[in-house]
């Protein structure tokens, strides 16, 4: 395809966006950041970049948009969008394409089909979004309607693809996972992060973790494993979701002498920090939701010489040659409790060319050819 556009809707997770950017030259990217008005990114000073294209480079460019709700007012919000959906004015819809990357936009999607049944529809379900706490049935009527309304279906984890599976036979998915960036690959020489550099001071192994910090950890474990070793240097890199209690428990937690939460750090500005823990840690929980997950910070682990400990979740197992999995927490926190060996160079020159076959550029050319066919 020698011309085409890309509609993202939405863009707000850097791992839908990272898919779009590692696009083919040809593509043109178009990202829409849609929020609710109390949760913009920067607050006020985003107000004026609201309902106007700013342009990235010559390829990519994002909208700010600002909706009153999908819940109550999807109707409104999906008008407010569609708005700004040049597909719906295009002289040649085929030349566009449009993945949505929430159910919620189920209406947008009957929109453009209606309108303009030449553009490209495409759904990829990056989570299970069934356990984000909506009401009962809304993400299942909101699913029923976007998947039958697309021309292509995509979903991240192996058992949300068979979840699909079972519950809409007639729809195929592909399988889509997470990927890592290729400027994560070959940065093991890079020097550390003052902050890690202090916490190494303090003596004993640092265990590492990135990623949102909410309530799917297994703060169970974090808690005993903590406790069990005082002189382990526990890591958290990453944005804390509040949850009531639950932000309350996690806290106290960080308020531990051996725990330190750094706050979130730009996923570009990872590699140094991911390259000076001792031992990198999956810590979720082991639930009916995260056997659905396909976790990105396992991608970023894969960079670095360091051991990768995980529970043993379905979403992890794919990678199970490159990361020790343990069946239960008791298992995960007697592991924690040993200094693992450190990586061979076999292993190592192993790890480096299992995931330099994972990269976001390899997991857009799979959309594009499932496009193509």
């Amino acid at each position: 395809m020698d011309y085409a556009t890309l509609h993202v809707i939405d863009a707000n997770c850097p791992w839908v966006r990272s898919l779009a950017e590692a696009m083919p030259s040809g593509w043109r990217i178009r990202h829409y950041r849609i929020y609710n008005p109390l949760w913009l990114p920067r607050g006020w000073r985003d107000v004026r970049r609201l309902f106007r294209t700013r342009r990235i480079n010559d390829s990519i460019e994002e909208i700010y948009l600002v909706i009153p709700g999908w819940r109550r007012l999807n109707r409104i919000s999906s008008a407010i969008l569609s708005a700004f959906l040049p597909p719906l004015r295009a002289s040649d819809p085929s030349e566009h394409t449009i993945l949505f990357a929430f159910p919620f936009y189920s209406a947008v999607a009957d929109r453009v089909r209606r309108i303009s049944p030449s553009t490209r529809l495409a759904y990829w379900a990056h989570d299970a979004f069934a356990y984000y706490g909506f009401p009962p049935g809304y993400i299942e009527e909101h699913e029923n309607r976007i998947i039958s309304l697309c021309h292509l279906r995509f979903a991240m984890a192996p058992q949300l693809l068979r979840d699909y599976a079972d519950r809409y036979p007639e729809f195929p998915f592909h399988l889509l996972h997470d990927a890592v960036s290729q400027d994560f690959l070959g940065k093991d020489g890079c020097s550390m992060p003052k902050e890690l550099t202090r916490i190494h001071k303090l003596g004993g192994p640092v265990v590492g973790c990135v990623g949102q910090i909410n309530g799917t950890y297994d703060w169970d474990l974090l808690e005993t494993a903590s406790s069990n070793n005082p002189n382990t240097q526990f890591v958290f890199i990453g944005n804390l979701i509040e949850e009531g209690e639950t932000t309350a428990r996690i806290r106290q937690f960080f308020s531990r002498p051996n725990v330190h939460w750094l706050g979130r750090i730009g996923h570009e500005a990872l590699p140094p920090f991911l390259h000076g823990f001792d031992i990198s840690l999956n810590p979720l929980a082991n639930t009916p939701h995260n056997h659905r997950r396909d976790p990105l910070r396992i991608y970023d682990y894969l960079t670095t010489n360091s051991p990768i400990l995980s529970p043993d979740l379905d979403g992890v197992r794919m990678h199970q040659d490159h990361v020790t999995l343990f069946p239960d927490s008791a298992a995960l926190i007697e592991a924690l409790g040993r200094y693992p060996e450190p990586l061979s160079s076999e292993q190592i020159q192993k790890r480096r060319d299992y995931i330099s076959g994972h990269t976001w550029s390899q997991r857009a050319s799979q959309f594009c050819t499932a496009i193509g066919e």
